[in-house]
């Protein structure tokens, strides 16, 4: 085997020796992570261009500007791996030119997926750029390797740099926020409040359905509160989550598809951590419950992305994007199930689900474990999403409802569900997503049922108010609709809603009426005792079961619930949506839902007669009158912006 000294030499050797073809296994490394971290760099830069253009989030954990570069550096780092083992058992090493060729291609190729560029058109793009390369470097080869060997070093430095500046400033910040609270209230009780991201009431046995899906949920109702009529201000996660926080309008605070909850609006989190409270997040709907989405303010602990080795892979770096990696696995299954005559259920989980309800509650115990010793009340949100698409079993090993993906074909149906002609479905793949949604809705029951008890044993429950609901529901082909942030139908903004604790809320009770989710902050800063200085519009939801609070001054009017809509960035359900018409509002007063499109047409909905909503009565002459009371209240709600 020839060393590595040999093909090394030539930067050193005069002009009258002939120099070597190759470079050694050393320097083939090396250059990959030089030119991996180069289009690391780039592709970096013009991902963030992109976003400042569109004006969009970056839906990546705030460490992806040392994650990229690393990222792809690994990527090329894989090839020249087989290339340095190749040049270690050839005399003269490999030929520069060939291995800079290589690493180039693989590298812009990767820089490549980020533009709007067929596959075809990339792998061109990039087989140019690396041709070009080579030659460069081949007439050039002392300087070049003179570059990669001193700048090499810097680079891996700054990027080192930047990853322990961001850890570091992560953990000073908690400590800062966790050092600055007061000294809470006495008996100050905790809060733990847990959202079903995507989970709509009518699929819980909690509320009718004839499949238990919510037997731990029922149990958890019995000792508290359950409101049969909760609606959501909003079909989508972000709008639904602000007013939840803050008890506003979403108009309100400025959210929508591409703008964050504003700085303006006071949340819970500020107002309990102001109050002595530890506050933690731990969310698993990454897109719209991140950092940058802004619902992280006033958490002094908040956990969403990630570190792991499968996320740089499928996230972070473009071209997995491009390449659709999580639909591999399960092709390979099919081409082994034909080699070998045997079943392969390989699969690789979406980037939607990167945190089961499992790992959502195991982060928040451990935190817990460290906060009990702190003998502070806690705020703790939970966010779980395992019912969210694309619909995934996330637990085989239990029985199911109904229908599951047994062949390639049904996984690679619901992994690419948001994006399918939805027309086009066969009843077989409706009936397959709805069975397998109501399986993650009953998974999500029993992660609650397993840390309730988990909390019990601990001795923390006793002294916790608990709140469960959702954001919002799901389309599963009534008003041949699909997914959410389509519609503001009855099947996306009802959800379920609990409220247990065991000194303020009365056990067993049901409370008819309809309530918003935005009268939740009003609600626990009331029965936690903090009420006199909070910020939050609003009633607290103790009026149903002790009137004595926040009475309704005699003569006034019930105000309606309000919720709203934009058009999102992608129509999941390619312009059949009522979305598509332009932004909607909905209003809900006494026993009637109204609903009003971007083009100005108008639905009535009767709550109790008509609770799939087939039956519009906007048409009705009877109808006139209340359509004008609706409309002319949705106008004095939407003059207060």
């Amino acid at each position: 085997m020839a060393t590595e000294a040999a093909p090394e030499s030539l930067p050193h050797e005069g002009a009258a020796t002939s120099p070597p073809l190759g470079v050694g296994p050393a320097t083939v490394l090396l250059l990959a992570a030089w030119v991996g971290l180069i289009a690391g760099g780039l592709d970096l830069g013009l991902m963030v261009v992109h976003r400042l253009v569109d004006g969009d989030f970056y839906r990546l954990g705030e460490h992806f500007v040392w994650i990229i570069p690393i990222g792809v550096a690994a990527v090329v780092m894989v090839p020249a791996t087989m290339l340095a083992l190749s040049a270690g058992l050839r005399r003269r090493g490999v030929r520069l030119g060939v291995a800079v060729g290589l690493f180039t291609l693989i590298g812009f190729l990767d820089l490549c997926a980020r533009l709007p560029l067929e596959f075809w058109s990339s792998l061109l793009l990039s087989g140019g750029l690396a041709v070009q390369s080579a030659r460069l470097v081949g007439r050039r080869r002392q300087g070049f390797l003179r570059l990669v060997r001193g700048t090499t070093p810097l680079l891996t430095g700054v990027l080192a740099a930047v990853l322990l500046g961001m850890t570091g400033r992560r953990a000073w910040s908690e400590h800062r926020a966790v050092a600055a609270m007061p000294p809470p209230p006495r008996a100050a009780r905790n809060l733990l409040l847990i959202v079903w991201d995507t989970v709509r009431a009518g699929n819980l046995s909690l509320y009718g359905s004839g499949r238990r899906t919510t037997p731990n949920l029922e149990l958890l109702a019995g000792r508290g509160v359950r409101f049969n009529l909760a609606f959501a201000t909003s079909c989508w996660t972000l709008p639904s989550h602000a007013s939840l926080f803050t008890g506003r309008w979403p108009h309100e605070v400025g959210v929508d598809w591409k703008s964050p909850l504003n700085a303006g609006a006071p949340t819970l989190a500020e107002y309990l951590g102001s109050h002595g409270y530890d506050t933690a997040g731990f969310v698993a709907n990454l897109e719209y419950c991140s950092r940058e989405t802004g619902l992280a303010r006033g958490f002094a602990h908040y956990d969403d992305y990630p570190l792991e080795l499968t996320e740089v892979f499928t996230r972070y770096i473009a071209l997995s994007h491009r390449l659709e990696l999580a639909a591999w696995p399960c092709v390979l299954g099919k081409l082994l199930e034909k080699i070998t005559g045997r079943s392969f259920e390989l699969t690789l989980r979406s980037n939607e689900h990167a945190k089961r309800g499992a790992a959502v509650d195991r982060a928040f115990l451990d935190w817990l474990a460290w906060q009990q010793g702190r003998r502070r009340p806690f705020f703790a949100f939970l966010n779980f999403n395992d019912a969210h698409t694309p619909y995934e079993v996330p637990d085989p090993s239990t029985p199911g409802f109904g229908l599951r993906p047994a062949s390639c074909h049904d996984r690679l149906t619901l992994l690419s569900w948001n994006w399918l002609e939805k027309a086009s479905l066969s009843g077989h793949d409706v009936q397959m997503a709805a069975d397998v949604y109501d399986d993650c809705v009953a998974y999500l029951d029993r992660r609650l049922g397993t840390l309730l008890d988990e909390l019990s044993r601990r001795g923390v429950l006793d002294d916790t108010l608990v709140i469960v609901a959702a954001d919002h529901g799901e389309h599963l082909g009534d008003h041949l609709l699909f997914f959410h942030g389509c519609s503001l139908y009855r099947q996306l903004v009802q959800v379920p809603l609990v409220i247990v604790d065991r000194s303020e809320v009365p056990a067993g009770r049901v409370v008819a009426e309809p309530v918003s989710l935005r009268d939740v902050p009003a609600t626990v800063v009331d029965l936690l005792g903090l009420g006199g200085d909070a910020p939050f519009p609003g009633r607290s939801l103790a009026r149903f079961w002790s009137p004595d609070r926040q009475p309704r001054p005699a003569g006034s009017q019930v105000e309606p619930l309000l919720m709203e809509t934009s058009p999102p960035i992608v129509l999941a359900n390619q312009g059949r949506e009522p979305v598509a018409k332009g932004s909607m509002q909905a209003l809900v007063a006494g026993t009637m839902h109204y609903i009003r499109a971007g083009d100005g047409s108008e639905e009535l909905y009767s709550l109790g007669a008509d609770p799939e909503e087939r039956f519009n009565l906007a048409g009705a002459t009877a109808a006139r009158e209340i359509l004008q009371r609706f409309r002319d209240r949705l106008a004095a709600i939407l003059r207060k912006r």
